[in-house]
């Protein structure tokens, strides 16, 4: 949500995140972050509700205010409340972050709709730019599944290999990567959230007015993230990824050279056509992106 008043504008972005592990609340709050830094945000202010079923461990929701607080901290984010309320009707705990922020006065000038920048909402300009992808498909689907499902990933797999998939809780948060692609001049910048990246570029292609053709050998993704969604029997590309981003520019092939020299893992996926088609190639075959989808996420809570 933004309001605009003197030319600046107020910022607010919210997310909730499910789940029996005391990490839900970073996850919750590293979307709502990397979404108020791609608005233009310079600093901000959180709100943490944190709600419970009678039978939950306390000792899990106490872990969990201590781990955002200290992440606040961390990143110089004022904490302006955190509250948790046990509820019967819920079986299982949540953490719902509503962040707020100033825009600067340019910020409000060039900030569209889902982080588009420019006035480019609509536009024929945007026809032919590429996309990028930073960071990896359903990477933090993956860190949410190994949390929720962490007894029955020992019985599967090493603990090295498990510590490698806990090793990826630090790139939830962007911040060069979005510096970067501003600098460079790109035009959009949308996080890949719930319903993943398929509904990542479904949305991108609705706000943008234009079509969209994508070659999906060029999607990264982390084996690591290969080998949890095989095992509970998730759609990786159907699957949140809080930190990743769908970037838009004119030269996308310059931009993601520059950040993979920054250490950050990009690509360039596809092109921005005119039209309203989402096609994505897939080898030999070509098919449309379908409408989004619940995410493969809430199969962990919904399947036997």
């Amino acid at each position: 949500m933004k309001l605009q008043e003197d030319g600046r504008q107020l910022l607010s972005e919210s997310s909730t995140v499910y789940g029996q592990s005391e990490y839900i609340g970073i996850h919750a709050l590293s979307e709502v972050v990397n979404s108020l830094l791609a608005s233009g945000a310079a600093s901000m202010g959180v709100e943490v509700r944190i709600t419970y079923p009678p039978r939950a461990d306390k000792s899990l929701i106490y872990l969990m205010k201590k781990m955002i607080k200290k992440e606040c901290c961390k990143r110089g984010i004022l904490l302006l409340k955190i509250q948790d309320f046990e509820i019967p009707l819920i079986c299982v705990p949540s953490a719902t972050v509503n962040g707020i922020s100033m825009s600067s006065g340019q910020d409000a000038r060039n900030l569209c709709t889902g982080h588009i920048y420019g006035d480019r909402k609509g536009r024929k300009g945007t026809i032919g730019e590429d996309i990028v992808l930073s960071k990896w498909v359903g990477m933090e689907g993956m860190l949410l599944a190994a949390r929720e499902r962490m007894d029955a990933l020992t019985e599967r797999f090493t603990p090295a290999f498990i510590r490698r998939i806990l090793s990826y809780e630090k790139e939830l948060f962007a911040g060069r990567e979005l510096e970067i692609a501003k600098d460079m001049g790109a035009t959009a910048l949308r996080q890949i959230t719930q319903g993943g990246i398929f509904a990542a570029l479904w949305n991108l292609s609705k706000e943008l007015g234009a079509g969209l053709e994508l070659d999906m050998s060029r999607f990264s993704i982390l084996q690591e993230t290969v080998e949890v969604c095989e095992y509970f029997r998730l759609n990786p590309y159907q699957l949140t990824s809080a930190g990743s981003f769908l970037l838009v520019a004119n030269d996308g092939e310059a931009l993601s050279e520059t950040l993979l020299r920054e250490g950050i893992m990009a690509s360039v996926i596809g092109r921005i056509t005119d039209g309203q088609g989402k096609f994505i190639k897939n080898g030999e075959d070509v098919r449309c992106i379908d409408r989004p989808a619940p995410d493969e996420i809430w199969k962990l809570f919904t399947e036997k």
